[in-house]
């Protein structure tokens, strides 16, 4: 079946990126696209980065899962399979260089450096969350810039104007 993610929202680029950003991803993207995995077969193929990778997939809404019978499984349990839920991507997008710098630069920013910020922002929004603009206002960052900071991350979620821990 062939589905199209449509991407029209400038900083859903952070996903795409981060998706495809070493072989190992786009390996393992590829082999789910073509069929059902299960996940024993991209961990004995790709080890550890490839089950990260199914996870990453699974987290960004790239990919589907099921989980098979028993009889299908390992030793009589079951395990789940993977297949992407798109094979075609839609790029519509038009917007400034200076938000286009900003998400370029929040989605090449190196792990560690990533997770110095994030952590950062973590403690800074607290259990009831903060209001973008004060989170952007505190650490520097222009609103795109958090947004995309946002999609990278697996800790936080807007729910409206307010940023808050996920």
């Amino acid at each position: 079946m062939m589905r199209t993610k449509v991407i029209n929202d400038s900083t859903d680029l952070v996903t795409i990126i981060r998706a495809f950003d070493d072989s190992v991803k786009k390996d393992v993207f590829l082999e789910i696209s073509k069929e059902w995995t299960p996940v024993s077969s991209i961990m004995k193929k790709y080890g550890k980065k490839g089950e990260k990778a199914l996870d990453l997939f699974d987290r960004m809404k790239l990919a589907e899962t099921k989980w098979t019978t028993p009889e299908e499984g390992i030793d009589g349990k079951p395990q789940k399979m993977y297949r992407s839920f798109y094979s075609l991507f839609n790029i519509n997008i038009s917007c400034p260089v200076n938000e286009i710098s900003d998400i370029f630069s929040v989605s090449s920013l190196e792990t560690a450096e990533f997770e110095k910020i994030e952590d950062k922002i973590y403690e800074f929004v607290g259990d009831d969350g903060k209001f973008g603009n004060s989170v952007s206002e505190q650490f520097g960052l222009s609103n795109t810039a958090l947004k995309a900071l946002v999609k990278r991350s697996n800790k936080f979620l807007y729910t409206g104007l307010k940023l808050t821990r996920s």
